[in-house]
């Protein structure tokens, strides 16, 4: 494999601003937790979410049906883990279903869950409602579809002994341009009378069951977000924000790019949007660091029939989307060790790219993270999570992620 790094014109004030950011103290350590309980303070901590559907990145690989085990959980890495997706019954608006699990029964999710917390009981485990066009909007405007929806929740944490919820709502209030789901404006209060209610209702289940349930809710990495929806009220509810600071770049850009890279490259033609710039946005609004934790993406995007442009694909326009459907470590792993494509690192927005010739790939490696994670820490954030566990089965970036973070 070659490895070479991309040489970027801008001022010498500049690139101390990118050092200054994407530097920071590898001193501090986090505790580990018992089962139910929550890590005090603001000391990191690693969280993953993991899928409900079967593994692989591409439909051939899924139609085989293979899906996790909790022998497989590498719950050392780990101490919380968030079972993706249920959704809202568009009937009632209130019911909580798994259309991603196998109608023969011929795997167990409850049945693993009850395992992964045998072997792994210091791993909180949580249920994550909702997910990428997932229908909120309707539910949290009618108080009884509420309370019923609320109230699914609070059933499935003591029927299977789960530790917490997350709110996906993909998104509240969107942009200006619109949004494929559902939206009103109205979403902006009704996010926080959602999050409001469940808050009181989980801890009133609380008080009979003794455990202290966490809730989160997931947010995107946008500046519109925080513009569109009151991100310091829900802060104050949730014990965390999760922000996705990932897919900056994809199928739908103009142009290649990278895919979460922590600091701007100031040749980027979209703009300055990076991890820094999604943190500084929610901590200028007035979101405590302690009640961030910040996004990694463990897959890569890919673009096919890209020019070189004298930047080794980087930037370039493309014919078309390559692995449309993401790739997945282990087969990065391989596309790097067959010795087709040759690595470079982008010194600017520090974030590294695979290219050879025709396919540009954005992802995550192991110098990304320790990067990434040293930003986290110095900016005192409430920990870091990963989406998702199934494409890093084997456990290398979690490894990585998890040394980095102590």
């Amino acid at each position: 494999m070659k490895t070479k790094k991309i040489a970027v014109i801008f001022t010498v004030a500049a690139a101390l601003a990118v050092l200054s950011a994407c530097g920071g103290s590898r001193n501090a350590k986090s505790s580990k937790i018992k089962a139910g309980e929550l890590i005090p303070g603001i000391e990191p901590k690693v969280t993953a979410y993991i899928r409900t559907w079967p593994l692989g990145s591409d439909e051939v690989e899924r139609s085989k049906g293979i899906r996790w085990t909790a022998e497989q959980i590498r719950g050392e890495y780990l101490e919380e883990i968030i079972i993706s997706f249920g959704t809202i019954n568009q009937t009632d608006k209130s019911t909580i279903i798994f259309a991603d699990l196998p109608v023969d029964g011929s795997w167990d999710l409850w049945g693993e869950s009850a395992k992964l917390k045998q072997i792994w009981p210091h791993l909180r485990q949580n249920l994550s409602i909702g997910g990428w066009g997932a229908e909120f909007s309707d539910t949290a405007a009618d108080p009884f579809a509420r309370t019923a929806f609320i109230t699914n929740i609070c059933d499935y944490l003591e029927r299977y002994n789960l530790d917490g919820a997350d709110i996906d709502w993909e998104y509240p209030v969107g942009p200006d341009w619109g949004q494929e789901i559902k939206s009103r404006p109205e979403d902006r209060h009704n996010y926080i009378i959602l999050l409001t209610e469940l808050r009181a209702a989980m801890d009133a289940l609380g008080q009979k069951t003794g455990k202290r349930y966490g809730l989160s809710a997931c947010v995107p990495a946008s500046p519109w977000w925080v513009t569109k929806n009151d991100a310091v009220a829900a802060a104050k509810i949730v014990d965390n924000l999760k922000l996705m600071a990932y897919d900056y770049y994809g199928g739908w850009s103009a142009t290649t790019g990278h895919l979460a890279n922590l600091c701007a490259n100031p040749l980027d033609p979209a703009g300055d949007l990076c991890t820094v710039q999604a943190v500084d946005t929610y901590l200028n609004a007035g979101v405590p660091p302690e009640k961030i934790v910040l996004g990694f993406a463990f897959y890569g995007r890919a673009w096919k029939g890209v020019e070189d442009g004298g930047a080794n694909g980087l930037y370039q326009k493309y014919k078309e989307s390559a692995y449309p459907d993401g790739l997945v470590w282990p087969q990065i792993k391989e596309l790097i060790k067959d010795g087709g494509y040759t690595r470079y690192w982008d010194d600017a927005a520090r974030a590294p790219f695979l290219y050879n010739g025709d396919i540009f790939i954005s992802y995550t490696d192991e110098e990304a993270i320790k990067d990434i994670a040293a930003y986290a820490k110095e900016k005192k954030l409430g920990g870091v999570m990963v989406w998702e566990y199934a494409q890093d089965m084997d456990g290398d970036l979690f490894k990585v992620l998890n040394e980095s973070i102590q």
